[in-house]
């Protein structure tokens, strides 16, 4: 191997495959129950969290030199959403911005990439 195949990082193409597939799944968890909205101490709302902790942890993988082919996508906010969106004070979520994210944000997030 010479020196310029070893600097040639090479990106797994699982890592997209991953960030897709929790949002395709969070997009369908929505639609499939026909969600409106979460309700305190819903189930729902826990499962729509763990989706998007997911998302989040998937997006937080990709290089900044990936992202950049697709700048459509809200990446800056993909990784900022949880302190920035949802975390309101200690262990609360609002749930109308998790509504929101999970209702709104996510299919334009699978959108983009079609």
């Amino acid at each position: 191997m010479n020196d310029f195949q070893s600097s040639i990082r090479i990106i797994d193409p699982m890592v997209f495959a991953e960030f897709l597939f929790y949002c395709k799944e969070l997009e369908k968890f929505i639609y499939q129950n026909q969600i409106q909205e979460f309700e305190e101490n819903s189930q729902d709302a826990f499962f729509a969290e763990q989706f998007l902790e997911m998302i989040h942890k998937e997006s937080l993988k990709i290089p900044a030199s990936e992202k950049a082919k697709y700048p459509k996508v809200p990446w800056k906010k993909i990784d900022s959403f949880w302190q920035e969106d949802l975390a309101r004070a200690y262990e609360y979520i609002d749930r109308r911005a998790l509504y929101s994210i999970c209702a709104h944000e996510i299919p334009r997030i699978i959108k983009e990439w079609k």
